[in-house]
């Protein structure tokens, strides 16, 4: 088990796109929803209205958190500006998200953000069914892999 390995493991399980859990906090406040996603080049987008809570808490807390099935992702949000002012991410976005791309892209308000992940944890269970951790450090480039002990 190497960093690298395990670190393309985990970007091919979330795939080209997902939906996922995004939590968000600003002012003693947390609040999490459901997202659509797209991975690009180790980097995690999504669009949204520059009118919303969530955009406003990264505005002023750039730290969120993404869970996807059993994966748990701590990262850094960038607000990129104007979703189509950036063809290239938004190309992808509509490749997986058609729909979403046709109602809002084109909205002044809606908004690209970049998400740069920082640390990932993912659960996992040994051929013995027994369950274990891999923590994955993108600012270190370490990986640590810990069994989870389960008692009563």
């Amino acid at each position: 088990m190497t960093y690298q390995n395990e670190l393309k493991e985990a970007m091919k399980k979330l795939g080209g796109h997902f939906l996922g859990a995004l939590a968000t906090s600003a002012e003693n406040r947390t609040t999490v929803r459901t997202m659509s996603f797209i991975v690009h080049e180790g980097s995690i987008y999504f669009q949204t209205g520059s009118d919303l809570l969530k955009y406003n808490q990264i505005k002023e807390n750039r730290n969120v958190a993404i869970c996807s099935g059993n994966i748990q992702i701590e990262g850094i949000a960038e607000i990129l500006g104007q979703s189509m002012q950036h063809a290239d991410i938004m190309k992808i976005y509509k490749q997986y998200y058609e729909n979403s791309y046709a109602t809002y892209s084109h909205l002044e308000k809606e908004v690209l953000i970049k998400i740069s992940p920082k640390k990932i944890t993912e659960w996992e269970y040994d051929n013995e069914g027994k369950p274990y951790r891999i923590f994955l450090d993108l600012v270190q480039e370490t990986i640590c892999k810990e069994p989870y002990v389960v008692s009563n």
